[in-house]
């Protein structure tokens, strides 16, 4: 079972044979963000006001790595706008990657092999439970091209799909994923989606485009 959009993204992304995700690491990493901020704000724990996230409430029964965003966030001493705080946090996503990617291990939905190269701890992860994977993407399919009911539990996914690029992890060949595209902009522009789901999407989208400009960038050397 799949308790939250955090695990439903990492999920997706993985791919179903394979060790590794089949999305860029710059967009991984700011998606993982957005999507613990999109479950905080259904679980009315943060709200968003002038594009900046508040915090209402540290009670909230999600997993330890959502308290412990939600907790730094409270505690810092500026109110920040959602793009900077997924920028700020992205910076340590491999931490909070591992923590996620260990709840679902101990779930026995992946399986995450640790090894070692020349002295350097890294980690492997397999997708064990594929028809967890299988059966999001039947529920979003539905939603999409069967016009099934969007609800508070389904919409934030539909949203991290349109702004980290996933369409080819539900769709099966181009045409739909040109059609795909057109419905999901339709959705996210109606009354359907909430406007905290809504104004998350939009700012971690300029956070992916941030990321991947200054991925771009030659690195240059000072001479002082």
């Amino acid at each position: 079972m799949i308790r939250n959009t955090v695990e439903k993204f990492l999920i997706l992304i993985h791919h179903p044979d394979k060790s590794r995700f089949i999305i860029s690491e710059q967009i991984k990493n700011a998606g993982l963000i957005g999507s613990i901020f999109l479950d905080l704000v259904n679980d009315k724990s943060l709200e968003i006001e002038n594009g900046k996230l508040i915090v209402k409430s540290t009670k909230t029964d999600l997993p330890q790595t959502h308290k412990t965003i939600l907790e730094q966030i409270e505690k810092s001493s500026r109110i920040r706008k959602i793009k900077t705080w997924i920028t700020k946090f992205s910076r340590k996503s491999g931490k909070y990657q591992k923590e996620i990617l260990a709840g679902l291990e101990n779930r026995r939905i992946i399986k995450i092999d640790h090894r070692r190269f020349l002295g350097i701890k890294y980690y492997k992860t397999q997708l064990i439970n594929k028809t967890i994977r299988e059966n999001a993407i039947v529920e979003i399919r539905d939603i999409i091209f069967n016009d099934k009911q969007i609800n508070a539990e389904n919409s934030p996914i539909l949203g991290l799909i349109d702004a980290c690029k996933m369409h080819k992890t539900i769709c099966k060949d181009q045409n739909e994923i040109k059609l795909c595209k057109k419905k999901l902009t339709k959705i996210m522009r109606s009354d359907l989606i909430s406007q905290g789901v809504d104004k998350v999407i939009k700012e971690m989208q300029a956070a992916i485009i941030a990321a991947m400009v200054a991925s771009t960038l030659p690195v240059t050397v000072s001479s002082n």
